[in-house]
């Protein structure tokens, strides 16, 4: 049963952020910011970051294709763009101490370059169109506020149970 709780979790996390988008859509605040949960990228970064990070590239992948499949008209961007981030958030990781803090950090900025890779796909492959600095104000920043809140919720409930689920893995 504890093997469960993780994809569980995420499964979850993968369901939550297609009910937020339907409670929040864009100008629910009166203005034209477009908030992009990314509460999977978080908890993929946290266990990057805390777990074990080849079993992590796998839930990443798994989870980049179904959200690819259900949500986007790019597929594989997802795909690729999960496991990118935990690979690069375990690797920075390793160079600096993790704390909450540096986590934080690391969340932020793989964030904003998925959301910037994501944008350059949306200009190129689809042909949308939204200057840079529109992008900037209307999307990345409340993107990186909404998911930075995220981040400071789930952080220690998330960790610990990270921990802990490495722990009693590593005993068996």
């Amino acid at each position: 049963m504890k093997r469960l709780i993780l994809p569980f979790l995420l499964t979850l996390c993968f369901y939550i952020e297609s009910i937020f988008v339907d409670f929040l859509p864009p100008g629910s605040f009166g203005v034209d910011w477009i908030l992009v949960p990314h509460f999977l990228i978080v908890l993929f970064i946290l266990m990057g970051i805390f777990y074990f990070r080849n079993r992590t590239l796998i839930y990443a992948a798994i989870f980049g294709l179904l959200f690819d499949i259900y949500y986007t008209e790019v597929i594989g961007i997802y795909l690729v763009l999960f496991p990118v981030a935990v690979y690069v958030a375990s690797k920075i990781v390793k160079l600096i101490f993790s704390n909450i803090f540096t986590a934080f950090i690391i969340t932020i900025i793989c964030i904003s370059l998925v959301e910037t890779i994501v944008y350059g796909m949306n200009i190129f492959v689809l042909q949308k169109s939204m200057d840079l600095n529109e992008f900037a104000m209307n999307r990345l920043v409340p993107t990186l506020i909404l998911n930075a809140v995220f981040f400071l919720i789930v952080y220690y409930p998330f960790n610990k149970l990270l921990l802990n689920r490495k722990k009693e893995e590593l005993n068996e």
